[in-house]
């Protein structure tokens, strides 16, 4: 018994009628897939196919897409940043991602554009960092070359956000290097100041450790410690009392105290542990903004991944691309296989299969045909579709998930709302 052939490039079956001559010869399921083993294969990348094993990409390429918006002039200061020495640095979320075989081709990308210096890419988030000289190619010329790779690449906000993010991650670090390093040295002198008491010592040295370690605490409380004193006189302020208030609280009449006990020469001061908690505060901050960012991340990635443009058929039965935000109820869109589908709707002409992981995290493609629903940002794996539009903009279904994960994250729960009741009064 014979099986029917599998693409080259896919290993998806292979139509009767685009099966090759020969059996030796590979055989396509389609022209976008005979493409891209080509420029594979002509850029000598050919060891893609042996490293992929059994896996297969989430689609077949549409290398027709037009990417000369990269090269306008007020799109390379939004969406790259300088990298020095003449070379800029652009991010790009990739569509099609799925193997370790992708990133080791995406990251020979140098090879196959002439004037990109270096391609890394982030498997988990899709992401691909790519650096290049934009005095020896074009940024759009790039991506046609991510693109006959079968990697569509989608632009990441806009640079001059994304250098915001870099220097408060860079300041939240910052904190925390000097908070640690102002604990762990009065925790040293902790430590010689509890050994006094058994094996004895000079009063006069004491007396320098004492004031060493209340310095230390001084810089930890003004320096990292600072954003605990803007919070509370912020929340005075406002007559809304939050941490910051009872934390701020606590730190100054700890080093009130141990200040007081160092003039003295007597008592305890207590400094290693005001450092510490500066330091884990600090520590428990960072991880609470880390999570926001993920959250903050995985929603970029739902506005990203929502196409811009849309290809809407005119009553003359002729194709003109639109922006998706100008979408009415009842136009009719062409979506071309491997597109990102502009809006919610229903199909109107073909059959083919959609990729509804996004929004389900069902990895198996479903089969749709005339009559069945479509969603914004899902994509077309197979046949060319023509939708009618129902909804559009914020209405869509993913338009309403990501109204809903941003109400959640500007919320506050029901417990905090009463507990700032309780404290203005």
């Amino acid at each position: 018994m014979t099986t029917d052939p599998s693409c080259a490039h896919c290993g998806l079956p292979v139509p009767a009628a685009l099966r090759a001559a020969n059996d030796g010869d590979p055989s396509f399921c389609c022209r976008a897939c005979e493409t891209v083993f080509d420029a594979i294969h002509a850029n000598g990348l050919g060891r893609f196919y042996a490293m992929r094993d059994d896996a297969r990409p989430e689609s077949p390429p549409d290398v027709g897409r037009d990417y000369d918006v990269f090269d306008d002039d007020a799109f390379i200061p939004a969406h790259t940043r300088d990298a020095g020495s003449g070379r800029r640095v652009v991010e790009f979320h990739l569509q099609g991602v799925h193997c370790a075989a992708c990133v080791w081709l995406v990251e020979r990308l140098p090879h196959l554009v002439d004037g990109v210096i270096e391609a890394r890419l982030d498997i988990g988030r899709h992401l691909a960092t790519i650096t290049w000289d934009p005095d020896r190619v074009a940024l759009s010329t790039i991506a046609r070359g991510l693109d006959s790779l079968g990697y569509v690449p989608h632009p990441r906000r806009a640079a001059t956000l994304r250098d915001a993010r870099r220097r408060e991650d860079r300041r939240h670090l910052i904190r925390i290097g000097i908070a640690g390093a102002c604990a762990a040295n009065t925790m040293v002198i902790a430590f010689a100041l509890y050994g006094a008491r058994i094996s004895g010592m000079d009063p006069t040295l004491a007396l320098v450790f004492r004031v060493a370690s209340l310095g230390l605490t001084l810089i930890a409380m003004l320096g990292p410690g600072r954003v605990f004193l803007t919070g509370a006189r912020s929340s005075l302020r406002t007559g809304r009392l939050h941490m910051d208030v009872p934390v701020t609280i606590a730190l100054l009449a700890g080093i009130a105290w141990g200040a007081t006990n160092t003039i003295r020469g007597a008592g305890e001061v207590y400094f290693e542990s005001l450092t510490t908690v500066i330091f884990l505060l600090l520590v428990g901050r960072w991880i609470q903004h880390r999570q926001q960012r993920r959250a903050a991340d995985a929603l970029e990635l739902l506005f990203t991944l929502t196409p811009s443009t849309a290809r809407r058929v005119q009553p003359d039965g002729s194709i003109r691309e639109v922006p998706s935000a100008s979408l009415r109820p009842g136009d009719h869109v062409e979506i071309r296989a491997g597109d990102t589908i502009p809006a919610d709707g229903v199909v109107f002409d073909g059959r083919s299969t959609v990729d509804l992981s996004l929004l389900t995290g069902e990895a198996r493609p479903i089969e749709v045909e005339v009559g069945a629903l479509l969603h914004a940002s899902t994509v077309n794996l197979g046949a060319p579709l023509v939708m009618d539009v129902t909804v559009t903009g914020d209405d869509t279904r993913v338009g309403r998930l990501m109204a809903l994960v941003q109400s959640f994250s500007s919320t506050r729960p029901p417990i905090v709302r009463l507990a700032d009741r309780v404290a203005h009064w």
